[in-house]
């Protein structure tokens, strides 16, 4: 994925979030999903997730052997895919073409980056991001568990979120 488009999805991400309002950190992705108009199901068939349009709304299905974390991350990657390549609340247009598409999270295609990319700046905003870094100093060296910690996330996606945002060193 190049920066431009890293720019643009974590731009529009910031205005999804405060469009709708959505509190950092977030607290409860289910509820989230909920007031959104969507719902949120376990479904044996994926080692993720996946997402599809239900009428007028939409489905995420989940694998219900993942931990909190990752389940976390897996349903804001969905929701990347709903906004962002289905057009959700965004795109009336695309959004009436998407009766059939079923988008899983799988492989490593440009649409699957840009869904991770999604998700870690819904999870994860930059603002929110750097002042989380920033009291997470000690001395020269952030304490990323602590980051983890509060966004609700694993340490190796708040490791990765600081990295692609320049904060942190590969």
């Amino acid at each position: 994925m190049d920066a431009a488009t890293r720019k643009m999805i974590n731009s529009l991400t910031e205005d999804i979030l405060h469009s709708l309002n959505i509190q950092i950190p977030v607290k409860d992705i289910d509820k989230l999903v909920d007031s959104l108009g969507g719902t949120i199901q376990p479904d044996l068939n994926y080692s993720d997730g996946a997402v599809k349009k239900n009428g007028d709304s939409f489905i995420i299905l989940v694998s219900p052997f993942q931990d909190e974390k990752r389940r976390r991350f897996t349903i804001a990657h969905e929701l990347g895919h709903l906004f962002l390549h289905m057009g959700y609340l965004i795109n009336e247009e695309l959004w009436r073409k998407q009766d059939q598409n079923v988008y899983e999270r799988s492989g490593s295609s440009e649409k699957e980056y840009q869904a991770n990319e999604f998700a870690a700046a819904f999870l994860m905003p930059k603002e929110d991001y750097f002042r989380k870094m920033n009291e997470s100093m000690d001395g020269n060296k952030v304490n990323t568990s602590k980051i983890a910690e509060y966004f609700n996330v694993s340490v190796e996606a708040a490791s990765n979120r600081g990295k692609f945002l320049g904060y942190l060193k590969w």
